[in-house]
């Protein structure tokens, strides 16, 4: 006969079963799986039981009813119970013998089956956690952590999508595990904070089948402030985001909790019993059963709407002060004790209501200014609690920027408090400051409307950077404001009316606003990834996730700095004459399709098939212009003699800088349109076009001159000549022997042509060879494929590891030693050369052959070897104004340090000038705000292939030289600096500059230059002239 117990024994063995206790007797669950369908039994000893249940969708622990959804059989019998439930009556085969059967369709089934069971008027709910058949998991989060950040991730997001009752409570308990467990990690406390954010914002359950006592959740709340507390005390400031400001902005996601939590349950009551209120039936008693239920953050806007009600008597206002803090009717009616009527109007309450929001926000408001300013008074010093009562009593006076002075002096003053009193005084410090802090953005955005002169807001600007160093200790940030208060003290008020005051003010805002786009960088790269993961997790809607990191820019302090910035860009654009465009290389006109990139290099393998004009949101100066573009626009300053100005300029193609968002956005409208782009007077100017129809033009193949055969393997600079050496060495040596002697050149040998191939040639590096030429076949095809680049990266790795023999090393060893490079840097020189000749297959140097139709195996690569001249400053000269083909004016620009921050991708603008050859008037352009400065002495080994000066090929720039010893960086100020201090100076400099360059062109002939050099003690050295592309 069927029993319980021999049905049990046929379940086989593939099966997942599980057995439950039903006080003395048993329920088990049955999965089975076939090829289209799941099958769920449920077997009991019991007689007389009703499966109550519903399906996991579109979350696991989701009580969804299936009544009426397709693809699963439910049991005969079975009835909507409501839309959560339904009721099956179990079959009873005998007294001791019940079953029920539930079939899901593979194509559509739920994550599990959540249940109860009722026998008449008994429930079986194992113990409030409900039970669940598991049919399929969800797929896991795509997760980017590793270790215990993984573990945080994966358990935030269980917790919150499958756990059955969940509250504020458990979360606020959790949170407070973890923040001990992973010890200051950024990664981890940016997680959290996406996390503890989320819930704020209220897209999380704040009860969910649960109720918590209010002391409870206040107790939780409390112990989790002094967690992060203690976290606080005990983490570093280092960088502009770091783990103190992410713990600040947890924090900020909480109120205090506290032992008020109970207070919260029985103020309320006293309340309604003093003034009358009865216990049934209207507003105030569902406010207070939800309140006793379970009481939230939302009953801090809860209590201002019923005070705004009652002070006007209109449900009007109740309504417009409930949304102003996100609470909706909807989100009144979802509480698990539910507010579905309207106040009435009882104006006596007024003042007990007040007294109760009071309660409220200290147990669950976290940045009150006035609560957190009265609790401190307790402790504080006298001094200090002087300057509180001083700022209290004047929060609405006019002046607004005293106001953010006093603040700041308070908050500097409350950072020497850290390691007194305890955990509990400190706390209170931090919310201090916390509202301190918010009040000072409060100030800016209240007068960030109001037309205030040029001094006061750079003064408002030297006050909110002081704010954010107390929070942020950022190298560059530390460099740069260093620069704006010495500037701001010393030239402000002759920049209105003196241009180049307000072009070296303008250099330091500008550096300023770098660090800003940084903040944003690293900002959006630590938290955006996260919101999104965890926003797709919680199912929360695609407009908050997207917004979710600006809007955390938004409301920081740093924003506030780039709103006032942005102002004081627009005062110094009009004093420097600055138009909203710069062009880099002119062109009068170009048609072409207007797309937007992120940035030049993201479309370096791109061939696009018509005419394309680009607006990149980046551009560093290093990339390669695709094939048929004919303009680039870029949104970050651009050097006027980076290697991509210097390649536009030779290719024909309008690249311009926009230092206008607003101009910016004017040209969004146009975007996967046809335009032409015209330059103007002011800069350029676009409009939308028809689609020109053009016949495609094949680049004209480029011949390179073939060198002449190696004789020797290292030359002196004597010996240098056409076919041996390239460009530079040749000109060097010929300058070597015609400049005046106040004008220095560097002592020069080369490697020449063919040396670099011979040493591939010997014996000891034949395998090498043999892996450097399957590698260069494996290119073949790869033109236009970004598998090129790894190909590319392996090649250079090869050609570092080619070895000498003895002969060999000791000849090229004895030449350096003839120009100073002793045996003791030969490891360092060797590794130098090996650098430049793998520099052959940079990846721009590739992508700009293929483009010139240069075969890379016709290129070769002599090596200049040259003693580093160590000096304060480095130019580079065009003999030809390169903007308006003036051959009367040379262009100028020049760094401090090493040159190859000058013609690399190091942020920053150098000083740049105009100068009239015959005059010697000039006009200058910018003044410096690189970064950094690249110091270092030595040795130099310069690139200097045979494809550097084609006629119509930028080749200059795309091969590396390199510094024997690794040059240093040293983090730039320039407020003392005498090219920005000193204008007599300056003169000097661009007087020596201008005769230097009339030189160098007057020795070839006339013929306009590019020049490179160094200022070493005053004197001027060329280290490298060409002709100018």
């Amino acid at each position: 006969m069927l029993s319980y117990q021999s049905l049990i024994d046929k379940i086989p063995p593939e099966a997942v079963k599980k057995e439950y206790s039903l006080h003395n007797k048993k329920l088990t669950t049955v999965l089975e799986e076939t090829e289209e369908e799941y099958k769920v039994r449920f077997l009991s000893d019991l007689d007389h039981l009703t499966l109550h249940w519903g399906i996991g969708l579109p979350k696991p622990k989701d009580w969804k009813c299936p009544v009426g959804l397709e693809n699963i059989t439910s049991p005969k019998g079975t009835v909507k119970f409501d839309d959560k439930a339904a009721q099956s009556p179990f079959v009873e085969i005998t007294s001791d013998f019940s079953i029920i059967e539930i079939l899901f369709s593979k194509s559509n089934s739920p994550f599990q089956v959540n249940f109860v069971i009722k026998r008449e008027n008994i429930w079986f709910n194992n113990n409030g956690q409900n039970y669940s058949v598991v049919i399929r998991e969800p797929e896991g989060p795509k997760v980017d952590a590793i270790g215990e950040v993984k573990d945080l991730v994966i358990e935030i997001i269980r917790s919150e999508m499958e756990y059955n009752s969940w509250t504020l409570m458990h979360r606020f308990n959790m949170c407070n595990r973890w923040i001990e467990r992973i010890n200051n990690d950024i990664q981890g406390l940016a997680w959290i904070f996406v996390w503890m954010r989320y819930s704020a914002l209220r897209k999380l359950d704040w009860q969910r089948n649960y109720n918590t006592r209010p002391s409870e959740l206040a107790r939780s709340n409390q112990n989790l402030t002094y967690t992060i507390t203690n976290a606080i005390k005990n983490s570093k400031l280092n960088g502009l985001v770091n783990p103190t400001i992410l713990l600040r902005g947890i924090l900020g996601t909480m109120g205090k909790g506290g032992g008020n939590g109970q207070r919260i349950r029985d103020q309320i009551l006293e309340i309604m019993h003093r003034n009358k209120i009865m216990e049934h039936n209207n507003y105030y008693e569902q406010w207070h059963q939800k309140l006793h239920n379970n009481t939230t953050p939302d009953d801090i806007g809860i209590c201002e709407a019923t005070i705004a009600f009652n002070e006007t008597n209109s449900l009007s206002r109740f309504y417009e002060v409930l949304n102003k803090n996100g609470i909706t009717r909807e989100r009144l009616r979802s509480f698990e004790r539910p507010i579905t009527m309207e106040p009435f109007y009882a104006p006596h309450l007024i003042n007990d209501l007040r007294d109760y929001l009071n309660l409220l926000k200290a147990v669950h408001g976290s940045t009150d200014l006035n609560s957190a300013v009265n609790t401190c008074r307790n402790f504080l010093p006298s001094d200090l609690i002087q300057k509180l009562n001083n700022l209290m009593g004047n929060l609405q006076h006019w002046d607004k920027i005293g106001l953010m002075d006093q603040t700041l002096e308070i908050r500097k003053h409350l950072n020497v408090y850290t390691d007194r009193g305890g955990i509990e005084q400190y706390r209170e410090i931090i919310y201090l400051d916390m509202g301190l802090e918010a009040y000072t953005r409060q100030i800016c955005e209240e007068i960030i409307h109001l037309d205030i002169q040029f001094k006061y807001l750079c003064r408002e600007l030297k006050i909110l950077i002081q704010n954010v160093q107390i929070l942020s200790q950022d190298p560059e940030l530390e460099s740069a404001s260093q620069d704006f208060y010495i500037l701001n003290d010393r030239i402000i008020d002759t920049v209105p009316n003196d241009k180049e005051s307000a072009l070296i003010f303008k250099a330091s805002c500008d550096r300023l606003q770098r660090v800003l786009g940084t903040f944003v960088d690293v900002y959006s790269d630590l938290i955006g990834t996260k919101a999104q993961v965890l926003g797709n997790e919680f199912k929360v809607e695609k407009f908050f996730v997207d917004l979710f990191a600006e809007e955390i820019i938004r409301g920081s302090l740093l924003f506030a700095v780039s709103m006032v910035l942005k102002k004081i860009d627009g005062h110094l654009r009009k004093y420097c004459d600055f138009k909203s465009w710069q062009i880099i290389s002119p062109k009068p006109q170009a048609l072409g399709k207007f797309l937007q990139v992120e940035s030049l290099h993201s479309v370096a393998y791109t061939i696009y098939k018509e005419s394309t004009v680009l607006i990149c949101e980046k551009v560093t100066g290093e990339e390669e212009i695709p094939d048929n573009v004919v303009a680039v626009i870029s949104c970050t300053e651009l050097d006027a003699l980076a290697h991509v100005s210097v390649r536009a300029r030779n290719n024909k193609v309008l690249l311009v800088v926009c230092f206008d968002a607003t101009e910016i956005q004017k040209l969004s409208v146009y975007k996967n349109t046809w335009v032409k782009v015209t330059m103007t007077s002011n800069g350029i100017n676009v409009t939308q076009t028809q689609k020109v129809i053009e016949e495609t033009k094949e680049t004209e193949a480029r011949v390179v001159k073939i060198p002449l055969g190696l004789s020797k393997i290292v030359i002196k600079a004597d010996e240098f000549e056409e076919g041996r050496t390239g460009a530079k060495g040749n000109n060097c040596a010929f300058l070597k022997k015609t400049l005046p002697k106040h004008i220095g050149v560097p002592c020069s040998i080369a490697l020449p042509y063919g040396t670099c191939e011979y040493i591939m040639s010997q014996e000891e590096n034949a395998k090498t060879n043999n892996e450097i030429q399957d590698l260069l076949q494996k290119l073949i095809g790869k033109e236009h494929n970004t598998e090129a680049r790894k190909i590319l990266d392996e090649i250079k790795s090869k050609i570092m590891k080619l070895t000498l023999n003895d002969e060999d090393k000791n000849i090229i060893q004895e030449y350096l030693t003839d120009i100073g490079c002793h045996e003791d840097k030969w490891d360092l020189a060797w590794k130098a050369i090996k650098s430049v000749w793998a520099s052959k297959y940079n990846e721009r140097v590739y992508l700009s052959i293929v483009k010139a139709q240069i075969s890379i195996n016709s290129v070769v690569m002599c090596v200049l070897c040259q003693e580093v001249i160590t000096g304060e400053y480095a130019y580079v000269l065009h003999t030809k104004n390169p903007f308006t083909n003036n051959s009367n004016e040379i262009y100028g620009e020049l760094v401090l340090g090493l040159g190859e921050t000058l013609v690399g991708a190091f942020e920053g603008r150098a000083f740049s000038f105009i100068v009239n050859k015959t005059t010697g008037k000039y006009e200058i352009s910018a003044f410096p705000n690189k970064s950094v400065a690249l110091r270092g002495n030595g040795f130099i080994f310069r690139s200097d292939s045979n494809s550097e000066d084609l006629p119509g090929f930028a080749g200059a720039g795309l091969f590396d030289s390199f510094v024997m010893e690794e040059p240093r960086e040293f983090r730039l100020t320039y407020a003392e600096d005498n090219l920005i201090a000193n204008r007599e100076f300056r003169n000097l400099v661009i007087e020596k500059l201008n005769e230097v360059g009339k030189i160098v062109e007057e020795f070839y002939g006339g013929e306009p230059q590019d020049i490179e050099g160094v200022i070493s003690n005053n004197k001027v050295f060329v280290v490298q002239a060409r002709p100018q592309v």
